[in-house]
């Protein structure tokens, strides 16, 4: 390990990094900070990139889209998605031991640091190369695969350095958080609000001006209640806006152990454990699954199995490639890893629409009870975290062992039941067209969330400065 630990620290030597601000930055700078990070990845993904010609660029039809903030063909084709996988993978190795890090201690925080930034670059690399010569942009020469692996490693870099710019102390929150954010907003804006005439219906792509389009041409509101080709719909705006309500009310849904102070009595607290208790965390595991073996088979596809002899490919997944140069799932796991996308998609093929479901709810499950154990979540874990800050449940003897047992039925409960619940409003708002998608929703509420109490503790913080201090504030 020590070996491994100077090299890191070698490499992490050469890359350059964003040093934290000297003086405290106020909130209005740290907006400002936020907001042009904000816009800078806005920018990239609108940036194609070079050496594709346009008609070759392909729309993404997963999630990932929306969980990792990717954009087909532009500067935000992997997104977040190499930073993200990187951050999990660590965080999985050190939660199981098999990396001996002790994250409480700065020297072992600033060596994991390095070591998902390293890791990130070599993620990115694997990525990219897979886009350069998997056929995912059609036909291509060698040269304009060189310089998509370069634009695309380049991109990833300046997504990280984005990201520990807010991180670091001059924005707010984290760039990852940010960016699904204002990824799933601008999706939800685009199905709201766009000008844009892309369906065979005539009408505008925004739900909103295409349904005030239709009330005036004198056909109603029918040509609008549920559109083809996935276009956004009076359905997917009721949708979204239930799922929203829904989520909202199982983030607040929670239950409360009372606790007391062992050395001092009468002094009573609660320990909550949400329904939510994983938060998205399976939801996001799933969709680096699904994506994951998307990409894989539809690559493998392309180089090996065009003529579909191949047994275990066609297993994996099998396409077609549209007059628009797109490649289409149809048939094996990457068909049925892949949302129905609309109503109209579900009823016309119901199977798919069953199987994906319970594909996802069970990786939620799956990927959840996983997550607690090696997340540090485990009751074993919680209940040690609880003794050592001199807390028990009152009427029960002080020790790790039985607060494990007392708390232990209600996480495991919550676990299983709040992963249902969060593959359930994925799947139900992948049948219905919910804008910005299920998972994109579930992400942005619980960000929104921890936003709204970031901008509290700043405001307290510049309010009540020595509060603030107390708030762990510089």
């Amino acid at each position: 390990m020590s070996a491994a630990r100077r090299l890191i620290e070698n490499i992490s030597r050469l890359m350059p990094e964003v040093a934290k601000p000297k003086r405290r930055v106020g909130l209005a700078e740290k907006l400002v900070w936020t907001a042009l990070a904000m816009l800078i990845y806005l920018i990239m993904g609108e940036v194609y990139l070079y050496g594709i010609p346009r008609t070759q660029v392909t729309e993404s039809i997963f999630i990932l889209h929306v969980v990792f903030a990717q954009k087909i063909g532009t500067l935000t084709t992997l997104g977040i998605g190499p930073i993200v996988t990187a951050g999990i993978l660590l965080q999985l190795l050190v939660g199981a031991e098999i990396i001996k890090l002790d994250l409480t201690k700065p020297e072992d925080r600033a060596l994991f640091t390095s070591a998902s930034k390293i890791l990130s670059l070599v993620v990115a690399a694997i990525q990219a190369l897979a886009f350069s010569i998997g056929g995912i942009f059609g036909t291509i020469t060698t040269a304009q695969a060189i310089l998509i692996f370069i634009q695309l490693i380049v991109a990833t870099f300046i997504i990280m350095m984005l990201d520990e710019l807010i991180q670091r102390g001059w924005g707010l929150g984290s760039g990852i958080s940010l960016f699904i954010a204002t990824g799933v907003t601008q999706d939800i804006m685009i199905r709201l609000f766009s000008p844009m005439i892309v369906s065979s219906d005539g009408l505008y792509q925004g739900v909103i001006l295409a349904t005030f389009q239709s009330i005036f041409s004198g056909t109603g509101l029918s040509p609008v209640i549920m559109r083809a080709q996935n276009m956004p719909d009076l359905i997917g705006l009721l949708t979204t806006i239930v799922i929203i309500l829904v989520i909202i009310y199982l983030h607040a849904v929670e239950v409360e152990i009372p606790l007391s102070y062992a050395k001092f009595s009468g002094f009573k607290a609660k320990y909550p454990i949400k329904l939510l208790y994983v938060s998205v965390i399976p939801v996001i595991f799933a969709s680096m699954i699904f994506g994951n073996v998307y990409y894989l088979s539809s690559i493998l596809w392309n180089s090996y199995n065009q003529d579909g002899n191949n047994v275990f490919l066609n297993l994996l997944g099998t396409f077609k490639r549209t007059e628009s140069d797109q490649i289409v799932p149809t048939g094996g796991l990457a068909y049925y890893m892949t949302p129905p996308g609309s109503i109209e998609g579900l009823l016309q093929d119901p199977v798919k629409g069953i199987v994906y479901a319970g594909l996802l709810i069970g990786f939620c499950v799956l990927f959840a009870k996983f997550w607690v154990n090696i997340g540090g979540l485990s009751p074993s874990k919680v209940a040690k975290q609880l003794v050592s800050a001199g807390m028990q449940v009152p009427g029960f003897r002080r020790s790790p062992e039985v607060i494990e047992k007392i708390i232990g039925k209600y996480i495991s409960t919550v676990t299983i039941l709040g992963a249902i619940l969060v593959g359930l409003i994925a799947g139900v708002a992948d049948y219905t067209n919910a804008f910005g998608t299920g998972s994109g929703l579930l992400l942005l509420i619980g960000i929104m969330y921890q936003y709204y109490q970031i901008l509290v503790r700043e405001r307290v913080a510049e309010m009540y400065p020595a509060l603030g201090r107390l708030l762990g504030e510089t």
